[in-house]
C-alpha cells in the first residue's frame, strides 16, 4: 500500500514539472512574441530562397540535359546521313563495277569459240552421205544470199540498259532551322548554330560524293559511247559487205538465167562451196562449163585421210571409272576413207545435176585431187586420184541410198586407184582447158635502164606485163596469156594458177598511165572478175591510185600494183627500167 502511494506521488511531481516548463515557455513566448515572429519569418524566407535556388538550379540542369540530348541527337542524325551518303556512293561504285564485269563476261563469251566437234557423230554423218539428202532447199538461190544478222553485241546499248537501274545519291535530310532567332536563349541559339554547321557539312559531303559518282558514271558512259561508235562502224561495214555479196549474187543470177557460160560454172562452184561435210576438211574447187557440149567440169580438192576423225568410240573402263578413247585401226580408217570419198564424189555430182535449174548440163566431169604428204619424200604431193564422166539421164536412174559407192563409181566408168588413200595419180578424163579465143601469141619485149615504162607503146606494155607475170606464176607451174589488144578496158592478160587451194583463173589489166588511176578502172576490173568467173583481179599501172581506189579494193579479190611496185617486180626477175611521169607526158604530147 505504501509502495503504490510513492509511485503516484512521483507521477504528480513529473506532471507538475512539465506543466511548469510549458508555462514558462509560454510566458517567454508571450514576452518575446515579436522577436520570435521575426526569427521565424526570417527562417521561412531563408527556406523559401533556398528552395527557389534549388528549383532554379534543377530547372537549368534539366534544360542543360535536354540541350545535350538535342545536340547528341543532332550528331547521331548527322553521322547517319553521312554514313548513308558514303555507303550509297560505295554501292553505286560497286554497281558500276558489276556492270563492267557483266559486260566483259558478255564480250568474252561472244569472242569465245564454242568447239563442240564430236568425232563419233562426224563419222556417222559422213557414213550417211547418199543415204540422207545433203542439200534440201526449195529455192537454191536462198543459199547464195547473205541474210545473216549482225551478231556482234552492242555493248553500249547493254551498258545504257544497266546504267538506268543505278540509283543516284539522294539529298541528305537537312536539319530544320527556325526562322525567328531573336529573343532566344543561349542554348537555343547554340542548337540553331550547330544545325547550321551540320547542314553545311552534310551539303559538302553530299556534293563531294555526288560529283564523285557522276564523274565515275560519266567516265563509264564515255568509254561505252566509244564502243558504241565502233559497233556502229562495224555494223555499217557488215551491211556494206552483205550488200556487195548480195549484189554479186543478183548479177550472177541474171547472168546465169541468160545462160552465160562463166556464170553457169560460177553458179555450180558456189553451190559446191556451200556443202560442208566436215569442218576439218580442206577443199578448193574449180568449175568450168562448155556450152557447145553442155559439159560441166568440176575440179575438187578431196580431204586427205589425215583430216578424217580417228575416234571410233569412247569405252567406259569400270575399274578406273573413266572413259577411254578407242581409235580406228589403220586398216579400218583406210576402208572408211575410201568408202566415204566415193560417197562424197557421187553426192557432189548428184547435187550439181539436181540444181541444173535451166537444164543446160548434159554431162558432168568430176576430177578429184588430193594434196597429201608423200610418205616416201615427206613432201606434199598434188595429184588427181579419181576421174569420172557422168551422163545426166544415166545418173538420174541410180538409187543412191542402196548402192555400194565404189561399185557405183566403177559402173559409171570412173577411174581411180584400187585404194584412193594410196594417193596414186591418174590422168583425168577431161580437164579444164585454159584456152580462150581472145588469146594471142606473146611477144618478147626488150627493155633496159633507158626505157621509160610510162611512155612505152601501150601494146608493148601489155606484153611486158604478160612476160613479167609469166615469170612470177611459172614458179608454181602456172601460165599467163595475153588477150587481143582492144584498149577497151577489158582483159589484157589471164593467168592460170594450178594450185588447187590458192590458184584458179586470175584476170590482169595493164594501165600505162601518166595520171592517177581513178576508182572507175578498179570498179571495171571487179566487174570483169565476176563476169569471167575469176578468183582474183590484178591491176597494174605505171602511175598510182587514188584513195577511193584503195577503199573500193579493200576486202575484194583485187590487187593494185602501182609504178613503184611494178619496178620492184621487174627488178625481182632481172629487168632494169625506170618510170618518169613528167618526161612521159612531154613525149606523149
Amino acid at each position: 500500500m505504501a509502495r503504490r502511494n510513492d509511485k503516484a506521488t512521483g507521477l504528480l511531481i513529473i506532471v507538475g514539472f512539465v506543466v511548469f516548463i510549458i508555462a514558462k515557455v509560454f510566458e517567454f513566448i508571450m514576452d518575446n512574441i515579436v522577436v520570435i515572429g521575426v526569427i521565424v519569418g526570417i527562417a521561412l524566407v531563408i527556406f523559401a530562397v533556398v528552395k527557389f535556388i534549388e528549383h532554379q538550379d534543377s530547372k537549368k540542369q534539366k534544360k542543360r540535359n535536354i540541350h545535350n540530348a538535342i545536340l547528341k541527337g543532332l550528331n547521331e542524325k548527322y553521322e547517319q546521313e553521312k554514313s548513308r551518303i558514303e555507303n550509297k556512293k560505295e554501292r553505286i561504285f560497286q554497281s558500276l563495277q558489276k556492270i563492267e564485269n557483266d559486260i566483259i563476261a558478255l564480250e568474252n563469251k561472244q569472242n569465245t569459240y564454242n568447239d563442240s566437234y564430236d568425232p563419233i557423230r562426224a563419222i556417222s554423218k559422213l557414213q550417211n552421205i547418199l543415204k540422207v539428202k545433203t542439200l534440201s532447199l526449195n529455192e537454191i538461190w536462198d543459199l547464195f544470199y547473205d541474210q545473216g544478222e549482225f551478231k556482234v553485241i552492242n555493248l553500249n546499248q547493254r551498258f545504257e540498259e544497266k546504267i538506268r537501274l543505278v540509283d543516284e545519291i539522294n539529298k541528305p535530310e537537312y536539319f530544320e532551322l527556325k526562322q525567328n532567332t531573336e529573343n532566344k536563349d543561349k542554348l537555343s541559339t547554340e542548337i540553331e548554330q550547330k544545325k547550321k554547321e551540320l547542314n553545311e557539312s552534310l551539303k559538302s559531303i553530299y556534293t563531294s560524293n555526288l560529283n564523285s559518282t557522276k564523274n565515275k558514271i560519266h567516265e563509264f558512259k564515255e568509254k561505252y559511247k566509244q564502243k558504241g561508235k565502233l559497233w556502229t562502224l562495224e555494223l555499217e561495214k557488215f551491211k556494206e559487205k552483205q550488200k556487195q555479196k548480195n549484189d554479186k549474187v543478183d548479177l550472177l543470177k541474171a547472168k546465169y538465167n541468160e545462160r552465160n557460160e562463166s556464170s553457169i560454172a560460177e553458179f555450180h562452184l558456189q553451190i559446191l562451196e556451200k556443202i560442208i561435210y566436215d569442218p576439218n576438211f580442206h577443199k578448193s574447187i574449180t568449175t568450168d562449163y562448155n556450152k557447145e557440149n553442155k559439159i560441166l567440169i568440176i575440179e575438187y580438192l578431196l580431204p586427205t585421210i589425215e583430216q578424217f576423225p580417228e575416234t571410233k568410240e569412247f569405252r567406259y573402263i569400270k575399274t578406273r571409272n573413266e572413259y577411254k578413247e578407242i581409235k580406228f585401226s589403220d586398216r579400218e580408217l583406210d576402208k572408211l576413207y575410201n568408202d566415204i570419198i566415193y560417197r562424197l564424189v557421187l553426192d557432189l555430182i548428184s547435187i550439181s545435176f539436181e540444181n541444173d535449174l535451166i537444164n543446160v548440163i548434159k554431162t558432168i566431169v568430176f576430177n578429184g585431187w588430193t594434196n597429201a604428204i608423200n610418205k616416201a619424200t615427206g613432201l606434199y604431193n598434188k595429184a588427181c586420184v579419181l576421174s569420172v564422166v557422168c551422163d545426166k539421164s544415166e545418173f538420174s536412174k541410180i538409187n543412191f541410198s542402196e548402192v555400194d559407192p565404189k561399185e557405183c563409181f566403177k559402173s559409171l566408168k570412173g577411174i581411180s586407184a584400187n585404194k584412193i588413200s594410196n594417193q596414186t595419180p591418174i590422168k583425168p578424163i577431161i580437164t579444164i582447158a585454159n584456152d580462150d579465143r581472145r588469146f594471142v601469141s606473146s611477144q618478147e619485149i626488150g627493155i633496159d635502164s633507158s626505157t621509160n615504162l610510162a611512155s612505152m607503146h601501150w601494146e608493148d606494155f601489155e606484153h611486158l606485163i604478160r612476160e613479167i607475170f609469166e615469170k612470177e606464176f611459172s614458179i608454181n607451174g602456172g601460165e599467163v596469156k595475153v588477150t587481143q589488144s582492144s584498149r577497151d578496158g577489158g582483159v589484157d592478160a589471164i593467168a592460170f594458177d594450178p594450185d588447187p587451194i590458192r590458184g584458179g583463173k586470175i584476170v590482169i589489166q595493164a594501165k600505162r598511165y601518166t595520171n592517177i588511176v581513178g576508182v572507175s578502172a578498179v570498179r571495171d576490173l571487179y566487174g570483169t572478175v565476176m563476169n569471167e568467173g575469176a578468183t582474183k583481179g590484178i591491176l597494174v599501172t605505171t602511175s598510182d591510185y587514188g584513195s577511193d581506189s584503195f577503199k573500193f579494193a579493200k576486202d575484194k579479190p583485187i590487187t593494185l600494183i602501182n609504178g613503184g611496185n611494178l619496178l620492184y617486180l621487174l627488178e625481182k626477175h632481172g629487168y632494169n627500167a625506170r618510170i618518169n611521169i613528167k618526161e612521159a607526158k612531154d613525149e606523149l604530147k
